[in-house]
């Protein structure tokens, strides 16, 4: 009866020593969705690749590459409801020098190739119809467009910690676009260019965004006053003399 016993407990052992351990398994995916490393600039412009790693600094847009986004959208914006159709031809002309034609300019032909528009374009204003007619076929318009303003405005800082300081900036576009016959100088179309983009970039990269062939895309970094450093510390002197009363004060 006893040998029974211990054979019985010897299988029983055995067998518990064949069962294999009970492990929990780890999937790890290889695919999948993934978060975008940068903001909604790099999917609105695909143009504009930020250079961005996963870990460390990120290069901000250059204040030129920020304002060719933002007369981009307003470019598009504008020309919304114009009159032309795939197919036609217009001349393309500013009504008046500025710095920053070329950016508006491209703005526009791109915006036209897009609605399949063939455009010839004039680098200086036309001075009168009479000169318009030679750039222009009979029947196509002549689009004109003004640049107002465009600039990059430093609002305020963001941040108190050393080194995570941030400027927060704004580039502006402003101005008008209009559309008429060149023989008759007849208005056909008229639309307003206004478009703003606000961002923040780190003000140890001043010096990365900025050029010094377009002053009006710079600007003077702002600066905080005694107030508004004075103000954070009574604060946090206040709020802190509130928690400890109240700890003394516990039973």
């Amino acid at each position: 009866m006893r040998a029974r016993l211990n054979g019985l407990l010897f299988a029983l052992l055995i067998g518990a020593c064949l069962v294999p351990s009970a492990e929990a398994k780890k999937f790890r995916y290889a695919s999948g969705p993934r978060a975008p490393e940068d903001s909604v600039l790099s999917v609105a412009n695909t143009y504009l690749d930020p250079v961005v790693r996963s870990r460390g600094p990120r290069v901000p847009y250059t204040n030129l590459q920020l304002t060719e986004f933002v007369a981009d959208s307003a470019a598009a914006r504008a020309l919304a409801t114009a009159p032309l159709d795939r197919g036609s031809h217009a001349v393309l002309a500013p009504t008046q020098n500025h710095p920053l034609n070329f950016v508006l300019e491209h703005a526009f032909l791109k915006e036209l190739a897009r609605r399949g528009v063939e455009v010839t374009v004039r680098r200086t204003p036309v001075p009168d119809d009479s000169v318009a007619a030679m750039y222009a076929n009979p029947g196509d318009p002549l689009v004109e467009y003004t640049l107002g303003s465009a600039k990059i405005t430093y609002l305020r800082l963001v941040g108190w910690l050393p080194g995570r300081v941030k400027i927060e900036r704004q580039a502006l576009v402003q101005g008008s676009v209009s559309m008429r016959e060149p023989a008759s100088s007849r208005v056909l179309w008229t639309g307003d260019l206004g478009q703003n983009f606000v961002d923040r970039f780190s003000r140890a990269q001043v010096s990365l965004v900025e050029e010094a062939r377009f002053p009006e895309l710079k600007d003077t970094v702002p600066v905080r006053n005694l107030d508004k450093v004075v103000e954070p510390i009574i604060v946090v002197g206040v709020v802190g003399g509130l928690v400890a009363l109240f700890f003394q004060n516990r039973p």
